[in-house]
């Protein structure tokens, strides 16, 4: 993406100036008949991809493909489409982020979507394109998805929580402390590591922020995915700070189709919505019970940027579906609303829960809005996930399909069902985030009948393993939470409300967590104590699918490591690097010739 000459409001209309701010105070790009987003890649399959790309003034751009079977070339002109639902609001225009110029993170005023389905390609090959609009021509290549009876190697990356923003260019998180953590340098005011990185309260204890921004942090975690060559990225929900704030859209692909980093030229994404894709940010929140115009706003940004397979009904299109990828069949669900709707109000104290109590999952992950008051604002694309509904009926026709093919089942959605984190507990608990995970688990049924091998969410912030087997023969289903891409960095639920008393231990299907399984290692020396290992960092689920040579009913074995991006410090505690490093919990799961985890 070229690099862009900030002006004045001269690129934006006075009349979309809020009262009090003056033409000087907004800022905006020059507009240009180039690119506003790269080119990205989505619903890969064994014979097509869609291509989208995004300008600013709409102008057709030429799209050509070359590779085996195309001759000399497959080529198209494609105009753009415009995109109000992605205008910029007057609270964006004047919004201020201490330590960042205002209004340098805007764009141009437009938005236009050029996108097309490029069909008829043959399986397991490379092909090369070229996007042409403007005075810029962009270069790419994209790989098709093998067939699923003639494959050897599948590699997808899972992520979740980038929550990306402009604050996230100059914010670093707090840094919740975990094991080993009573070996980290001073947290006091006007310590080194204050003075370098900052510190802050959290739940009463005064702890360090993370060394690397929130950017930082997600611009060095793509550039070790985009290493991996996978096949395609996960991403389970929270991709932005906001659903309806467009400048975290802006900011999300700058990352991934912009001048940082442009993964998704080349990789397919796989995106899930998530809680934060139904909020407005600065632009009302989740609105009021009288007005919930903010959600739906917020997730026709959603709806405007991905465009998934087709699900059978129409107005929930993008929110559930399903791609095949070789032998591997990703199913993704939207975990936003349950139904009957619930919320931690309608618990008087005294029926409220406590400690490890449990009574059932809840019928809701959400309380923030209901699919009534969502309807009256205008909104028609909410999906319930609840058993008997639409989704459940889509999903478990989905997992019937897919295991009569003999295909390898993960599937992933936003909310965890079993976390140690900050949603993993249910509405009617008296520490209820009153977006707990756990309605969800009234899938795990469906997923141990039909032989998923893992599911993959977020949500919590963490990193986390579970593993739920309902029957007990030993073979059950895999849970993460891979919340950590480039937000948050929480630990586990406390028993009280302070960081020193013990962890609650809510989630007894926990197998591991970066927080309480890989403790933080600190070398003494120089000016303070110096991170050499261990605690949790941004990172990933790495997947790895290899089949199984000499059999032919395709036995295969699946392979899924916890990755984390470790900022490698001098003796001044400057980040220097960082490395791309596993933790310890690599899970292998051997497939048989049927698709499901083996015995």
């Amino acid at each position: 993406m070229r690099t862009r000459t900030k002006l004045y409001a001269a690129a934006l209309a006075v009349a979309l100036l809020p009262a009090g701010i003056t033409s000087g105070q907004a800022v905006a790009a020059t507009r240009q008949a180039d690119f506003r987003i790269l080119p990205y890649l989505q619903s890969p399959s064994s014979s097509g991809i869609t291509i989208t790309w995004f300008t600013e003034d709409g102008g057709p751009g030429r799209l050509t493909v070359r590779g085996p079977g195309l001759g000399g070339g497959r080529s198209e002109r494609i105009g753009g489409q415009a995109q109000p639902a992605l205008a910029y609001t007057a609270a964006e225009l004047a919004e201020q982020i201490p330590g960042l110029e205002q209004g340098s993170w805007l764009e141009g005023p437009d938005n236009f979507k050029h996108t097309t389905r490029v069909s008829g390609l043959r399986p397991d090959t490379r092909y090369q394109y070229t996007v042409e609009q403007g005075g810029r021509t962009v270069r790419g290549s994209f790989h098709t998805a093998p067939d699923a009876g003639d494959w050897r190697h599948v590699r997808l990356i899972a992520m979740s929580d980038s929550e990306t923003e402009p604050r996230g260019r100059v914010q670093r998180r707090e840094w919740a402390p975990g094991a080993g953590a009573d070996a980290r340098p001073s947290a006091e005011p006007d310590s080194l590591w204050d003075r370098t990185y900052g510190t802050t309260v959290l739940s009463g204890t005064r702890v360090l922020r993370y060394p690397l921004t929130e950017d930082e942090g997600l611009r060095r975690n793509l550039s070790v995915v985009k290493d991996r060559s996978p096949d395609a990225v996960l991403f389970t929900g929270d991709l932005v700070q906001g659903g309806g704030y467009q400048p975290g859209w802006d900011e999300f692909f700058r990352h991934t189709a912009g001048e940082p980093g442009s993964l998704l030229s080349g990789v397919p994404i796989l995106p899930a919505f998530g809680n934060w894709e139904s909020f407005g940010a600065l632009n009302g929140g989740y609105g009021t019970p009288q007005d919930r115009t903010p959600v739906v706003r917020s997730r026709a940004k959603f709806h405007a940027y991905f465009d998934a397979p087709d699900n059978g009904t129409p107005e929930h299109r993008d929110n559930y579906y399903r791609i095949d990828y070789g032998p591997v069949t990703v199913l993704t669900l939207d975990s936003n609303n349950g139904e009957p709707d619930d919320r931690a109000a309608d618990y008087p104290p005294e029926q409220k829960l406590t400690g490890r109590q449990y009574t059932g999952p809840g019928t809701d992950t959400q309380e923030n809005f209901t699919r009534t008051e969502y309807e009256a604002a205008g909104g028609g694309d909410l999906s319930d996930y609840s058993p008997g509904g639409r989704q459940w009926t889509w999903a478990s026709e989905q997992l019937r399909q897919a295991r009569a093919a003999g295909q390898i089942v993960l599937v992933q959605f936003h909310h965890a069902p079993y976390s140690s984190g900050e949603h993993g507990l249910p509405m009617n608990h008296a520490l209820t985030s009153g977006q707990g995970g756990t309605p969800m688990r009234v899938y795990h049924s469906l997923f141990e009948r039909y032989g998923v091998a893992a599911v993959i969410s977020g949500h919590s912030e963490m990193f986390e393993r579970s593993f739920v087997d309902e029957d007990g023969d030993g073979v059950g289903v895999h849970y993460y939470d891979v919340g950590v891409s480039g937000d948050g960095l929480r630990g586990v639920r406390r028993e009280g409300a302070t960081l020193d008393t013990p962890p609650l231990g809510y989630n007894t299907f926990s197998q591991w967590t970066a927080d309480l399984s890989e403790p933080e290692k600190w070398e003494a020396g120089g000016d303070a104590p110096r991170l050499v290992s261990g605690g949790k960092h941004y990172g990933h689920l790495e997947i790895n699918v290899d089949r199984v040579r000499g059999n032919r009913g395709g036995k295969a074995r699946l392979t899924l490591t916890p990755v984390h991006v470790f900022p490698v410090m001098d003796k001044s505690l400057s980040v220097v690097r960082s490395e791309r490093r596993t933790y310890s919990d690599e899970v292998v799961i051997d497939v048989a010739s049927d698709g499901r985890p083996a015995r």
